[in-house]
């Protein structure tokens, strides 16, 4: 007898769901990755024609770049800092960046990667 097993629909659509949600979120995880290195080229191609950097500076730079962003994506209340300099001390007009709802989306990814979450 050729017996068929049937998964309930609800399970399939559970599973198809979360199948493109995780689609979804590392296509734009990716698409952030590029607009992150495009605005990297655009900064050391400006740093380089209106300021005189040359390779080693360049370097320099996406090398604090990558420090600060990964200060910046592991404390979200490094964005409170942030955010202070730029109005205090250069006269940026910025909107502060929402602490809490970094917080939450840091401490998901921390959970997500089975990393434990520091607090400060």
């Amino acid at each position: 007898m050729n017996a068929r097993i049937r998964m309930p629909q609800s399970k399939f659509r559970k599973d198809f769901i979360d199948d493109v949600l995780a689609e979804v979120k590392e296509r734009t995880q990716e698409e952030q990755k590029k607009a992150i290195l495009r605005t990297l080229k655009i900064a050391c191609l400006v740093l380089h024609q209106e300021f005189g950097f040359g390779q080693a500076r360049a370097e320099k730079f996406v090398g604090f770049m990558n420090d600060y962003s990964r200060q910046a994506a592991d404390i979200p209340e490094r964005w409170s800092y942030i955010d202070k300099v730029l109005k205090d001390k250069l006269g940026f007009d910025f909107d502060d960046e929402d602490i809490d709802e970094r917080e939450t989306h840091t401490r998901a990814l921390y959970h997500e990667k089975g990393r434990k979450f520091r607090e400060y």
